[in-house]
């Protein structure tokens, strides 16, 4: 009799079975106690599980670590969003879990560590949606953090409209519109998330929330509280109250 061929794994699922053995502790864990035989999917991943270091697996799995959290516009994940994290702190959720729970969540295979391996979001969008499908699971009363946390998001997206074109992302935020300057968004706050940033509030409640709004242009990024007029910018049907609003914005180099 012959002896079976052995298929090696293609380039795709090696990939796969690489980032299943840095994402996945326990797999590791089985890896080192059971063997590459209890583990194995089929002959081509024993092939090359039998072939591992076991110990520069695991070194390799803490650098992994390491890099994703310092991604992000501001040096890291904590740093691009550091409200959001330690508000999650302060309910007892620290970065060891958190960045456990995001390596090991759906929302982590969104973004693309290697570039042209497929068009994904970035880094910082992927982290804010698991965070805010932790926020939903966790937090009993989560207005500000999921506010915060979409705030975060923004300005960390909007530091790369204002500097990286072509972006190498794909943005899935809705709401960000092309000026003829660069972009913009507007979002609606609760006061008491404002007030959470150390942002200025009027005086005066308004219905639906404080229009805040982002710019990016080459110039850079700018942010804060706008009025209803300048708000009016951003209406889907034209009129001349949002004409107006936008020709206001082109004089200061906004819009």
């Amino acid at each position: 009799m012959s002896t079976p061929v052995v298929r090696s794994l293609d380039g795709e699922q090696l990939a796969d079975l690489i980032m299943r053995l840095l994402l996945d502790s326990r797999l590791r864990e089985r890896l080192a106690a059971d063997g590459a035989a209890a583990v194995a999917a089929d002959a081509g991943e024993l092939e090359c599980l039998e072939t591992i270091d076991l110990d520069e697996l695991d070194a390799a799995a803490r650098r992994f670590r390491s890099t994703i959290w310092r991604l992000g516009a501001g040096g890291s994940l904590a740093s691009a969003f550091p409200r959001s994290v330690s508000a999650l702190a302060a309910d007892g959720i620290g970065d060891a879990e958190l960045l456990d729970g995001f390596l090991g969540s759906p929302r982590f295979t969104r973004f693309r560590l290697v570039p042209y391996s497929g068009a994904g979001v970035s880094v910082e969008e992927a982290f804010a949606a698991f965070l805010l499908d932790l926020a939903e699971e966790r937090i009993a009363d989560a207005t500000i953090l999921r506010e915060t946390v979409g705030h975060e998001l923004m300005i960390a997206l909007f530091a790369a409209l204002a500097c990286e074109q072509p972006l190498s992302f794909v943005i899935e935020s809705e709401g960000i519109v092309e000026t003829g300057r660069g972009h913009a968004a507007l979002r609606r706050y609760a006061p008491v998330s404002l007030a959470f940033w150390g942002e200025a509030t009027p005086s005066v409640g308004q219905a639906g929330g404080v229009p805040y709004a982002y710019f990016a242009t080459p110039a850079g990024v700018t942010r804060g509280v706008i009025s209803e007029r300048v708000a009016a910018a951003f209406a889907a049907t034209q009129t001349a109250e949002s004409d107006a609003a936008r020709r206001a914005l082109s004089r200061r180099g906004l819009w």
